[in-house]
C-alpha cells in the first residue's frame, strides 16, 4: 500500500500489443474504483530467447517492492520465460503477496485462464450441428504442441458424438499455426477429387490464410468451403469473408481479478483457480452473418496515420539521441528530451551510469538499483531541468499526482549491451493505444543514446587520463619533458600578463650511481622521489616542476624572490630527509638556478639552457669536493 491507495503490480511484455494494451486498460477499470492503483513492469520483448538484451529489460522486476504491493498478477502467457516467473512468485511468496497468474498454472498462485477447450468446442460444433456439416477437415497447429493436440482431440470428440468418424489421414493437416505452412497444406488440399464442406483451423491466422488460399484458387468461402479460426484476434475484422471464431476477451479475465481484489488478503490467498470461456463470434466465412460491422476506411486512414506519425517521430527520437551523444555535460544532455513528442515521462538512471570514472563494459549486470538514482528527465517539470539524486523507494518524482489520477504507472527498463542503465515511468492520463505504441520508440532511443553518451563519456575520462599519464612522471608525480612544454606554454601566458620575471631551477641528484650499484634501485627511486619532493615542495604552488630524465629535475615559475633563499629551502629539506630517513647514504642534488629579464618571454629550450649550464657548474663543484672527501677518508 501507498498512502491511501492499494497496489497492484502486473507484469506484462510488448505492452503495445492489442492483447496486452487489453489486460492493462480493463484491469485498471476494474480495479481503480476498489481502492487500488496499477503499477505496470513492461517489457517491450518477450524475454523468450533469454538473450543479454532481454536480461537487461527483465530488471524492470527488480523494481517490484513486494513490501508496498498488496496483489502481484502476472500476465503468463505474454512473459515466454518461466525463470523469471518463478522469481517472482518465490519473492512475492516470501512476503506473502498473492499472486494471480492469467493464462498460467504455479503452484501457490491463483490461476486465472482462457477454457480453450469449450470455447473450441463451441466452433466444432457450431459448423457440425448449426450447419449440420460432415465432410470437414482440421488445420493444427505444430504437431506436438498442447494447445494443437488439444484442439485436435475437441474436434475428434464432436465429431464422435455427432456419428462422424474422424480419419486422420484425410482429415487432419499442420499448418504450423503460421501463414507459410498453412498456405501449404491448403494447396494440397485443392490437389483432391473432393474438397472438404468446412476446414476449421486451430488459430486465426490459419484461418485467413486457408480463405485467401482457397479464393485464389477460385474456391468461393463460404459458398463450397466454409472457414473457421479460433483466438478472436483483431485482423478477423478485415478479412474477406470475416472470420467465424472464438474470442479470448481478457476484458472477462479482469473482470473477475476486479471481483476476486474485493477480498481481504488473507481470503485471497485462500482462493484457486478460474476458468474463463471464450466468446462465440458468428461471422461471414462459415455462411452466417453477423460480427458487426467494421469501418475498414477509417480502420485504415488510422492505421495509415499512426504509421507516417510513427516515422516522423522516430526521425525526431534519432535526432534527439544525436544531440544527446554531443551534450558537453549531464544537465545539456537531458534537456534535449524536452519536446512534445514526449510527455507523462520520468527518466531515472543508476548512479553509476553518470559515473564517466566507471567502464561500462565491466559492469555487473546483475547490480540492483541502489538507495539512490539520478531523475535524468522529468517531463511535468519546469525547464529547463537540471537532473539529481532521488531516493530509489520514493519509485518517481510526482506519484502523489500520478496515483490520485487514476491511470497506471507504466514502468519500463533503460538496458545498453545487458547492463540496466535505469528506468522510465510513463503515467499517460487517456488509454490511447498510439501513446503505448510510443513507448518502446523512445526505450529504444534512450537506451542508443544514453547508453553511448555514457560510454563517449568513459572514452573521455580515459582519454584525459592517458594524456595525464604521458604528462606526469610515475615515480615522482612531476610533469615529464613532453608535458612540461605545454604547462610552460600555459605559464607564459600569464607571464605576458604580470610582466614579472620567468625562475627556472635545474636540480641533478648526486651520486645516483653510487646509491644504485651500492644499495639497490629501490633506494635510487626513494632518492629520486626525495630530491623531487624537495624541489616542488620549495617551489610556489603554481610552479611548472619537471623530470627531465633520470636525476635531472626543472622547475619554472613566476617570482623575484631571492635565489638564494630557495636554494637553501631545498638544500633545507633534503638535509631534512637525511636525518630522519636511517638511510646509509646522503642525497645531496647540484642546483642550478637562472632568472630571465624582466618583461622578456624566453623560450623553454633558452631557459633549460641556461639553467643546466649553471647547474652542471655547481655538479662539477660537488663532485670535485666528493672526491677531495673520498681520498681525504683513504689516506686515513
Amino acid at each position: 500500500m501507498i498512502g491511501k491507495y492499494k497496489i497492484a503490480a502486473l507484469c506484462v511484455s510488448r505492452i503495445f500489443d492489442d492483447s496486452a494494451h487489453e489486460i492493462v486498460t480493463e484491469l485498471n477499470k476494474n480495479i481503480a474504483d476498489k481502492g487500488y492503483r496499477l503499477f505496470v513492469y513492461n517489457t517491450c520483448s518477450d524475454l523468450y530467447w533469454d538473450t543479454p538484451s532481454e536480461k537487461g529489460e527483465a530488471s524492470v522486476f527488480e523494481l517490484i517492492d513486494m513490501r508496498s504491493i498488496d496483489v502481484l498478477i502476472i500476465a503468463d502467457e505474454m512473459i515466454k520465460n518461466k525463470a523469471i516467473i518463478d522469481k517472482l512468485i518465490d519473492k512475492a511468496g516470501i512476503f506473502d503477496v498473492p499472486v494471480i497468474m492469467i493464462g498460467g498454472e504455479h503452484a501457490g498462485t491463483i490461476s486465472i485462464g482462457f477454457d480453450y477447450e469449450s470455447g473450441f468446442e463451441d466452433v466444432v460444433r457450431h459448423i457440425v450441428e448449426y450447419h449440420g456439416m460432415r465432410r470437414l477437415h482440421f488445420m493444427a497447429g505444430v504437431q506436438g504442441n498442447e494447445f494443437s493436440e488439444s484442439r485436435i482431440d475437441v474436434f475428434e470428440r464432436v465429431l464422435n458424438e455427432n456419428g462422424i468418424e474422424f480419419d486422420r489421414s484425410t482429415m487432419l493437416s499442420y499448418g504450423d499455426f503460421w501463414n507459410t505452412p498453412t498456405a501449404a497444406a491448403t494447396e494440397k488440399l485443392l490437389e483432391r477429387d473432393e474438397l472438404p464442406e468446412a476446414i476449421i483451423c486451430a488459430n486465426d491466422t490459419m484461418a485467413i490464410t486457408v480463405c485467401n488460399t482457397l479464393t485464389n484458387a477460385g474456391v468461393r468461402v463460404p459458398e463450397e468451403v466454409a472457414v473457421t479460426g479460433f483466438d478472436g484476434i483483431l485482423d478477423i475484422n478485415f478479412s474477406s469473408p470475416r472470420i467465424t471464431s472464438s474470442l479470448c476477451c481478457y476484458g472477462d479475465i479482469t473482470r473477475k481479478i476486479g471481483g476476486l481484489l474485493t477480498l481481504g488478503r488473507e481470503e485471497l490467498l485462500q482462493e484457486a483457480s478460474f476458468s474463463i470461456k471464450s466468446r462465440l463470434i458468428i461471422s461471414e466465412s462459415c455462411g452466417c452473418q453477423g460480427g458487426g460491422i467494421i469501418n475498414v476506411a477509417k480502420h485504415l486512414t488510422d492505421l495509415n496515420a499512426r504509421f507516417y506519425r510513427y516515422k516522423e517521430e522516430e526521425k525526431s527520437l534519432n535526432e534527439i539521441g544525436a544531440r544527446i551523444l554531443a551534450g558537453d555535460n549531464l544537465k545539456a544532455a537531458a534537456n534535449e528530451l524536452h519536446t512534445p513528442i514526449i510527455y507523462n515521462m520520468r527518466c531515472m538512471l543508476r548512479k553509476e551510469v553518470i559515473d564517466e570514472t566507471i567502464n561500462p563494459f565491466e559492469q555487473d549486470s546483475d547490480r540492483g538499483f541502489g538507495e539512490s538514482l539520478c531523475v535524468f528527465f522529468n517531463t511535468d517539470a519546469q525547464y529547463p531541468f537540471a537532473p539529481h539524486d532521488f531516493p530509489t523507494k520514493g519509485v518517481m518524482p510526482g506519484l502523489d499526482v500520478a496515483l490520485d489520477s487514476g491511470y497506471p504507472i507504466i514502468f519500463t527498463a533503460l538496458n545498453f549491451l545487458d547492463v540496466p542503465l535505469g528506468y522510465t515511468t510513463f503515467s499517460y492520463q487517456n488509454y490511447d493505444i498510439v501513446n503505448y505504441e510510443k513507448i518502446p520508440q523512445i526505450v529504444n532511443a534512450l537506451n542508443n543514446s544514453i547508453g553511448g553518451y555514457r560510454n563517449l563519456r568513459y572514452q573521455q575520462f580515459m582519454t584525459r587520463k592517458v594524456r595525464e599519464l604521458s604528462q606526469f612522471d610515475q615515480l615522482t608525480g612531476l610533469y615529464t619533458r613532453g608535458g612540461s612544454e605545454r604547462a610552460y606554454n600555459a605559464l607564459s601566458e600569464r607571464l605576458r600578463e604580470s610582466g614579472k620575471p620567468v625562475t627556472v631551477i635545474m636540480a641533478d641528484l648526486d651520486g645516483l650511481k653510487y646509491i644504485n650499484d651500492n644499495f639497490g634501485h629501490n633506494e635510487g627511486d626513494f632518492a629520486i622521489k626525495a630530491t623531487a619532493h624537495a624541489l616542488k615542495n620549495s617551489c610556489p604552488e603554481n610552479a611548472v616542476c619537471i623530470r627531465m630524465g633520470g636525476d635531472e629535475m626543472a622547475a619554472f615559475f613566476l617570482s623575484s624572490a631571492p635565489l638564494d633563499d630557495i636554494r637553501a629551502e631545498i638544500d633545507a629539506r633534503l638535509r631534512s630527509v637525511n636525518r630522519s630517513s636511517g638511510k646509509p647514504y646522503l642525497i645531496d642534488a647540484s642546483i642550478g638556478l637562472f632568472r630571465s629579464e624582466e618583461g622578456r618571454i624566453p623560450s623553454f629550450e633558452e631557459l633549460i639552457r641556461s639553467a643546466d649550464e649553471r647547474m652542471y657548474s655547481i655538479k662539477s663543484e660537488h663532485r670535485r669536493l666528493r672526491e677531495e672527501r673520498l681520498r681525504q677518508e683513504g689516506s686515513k
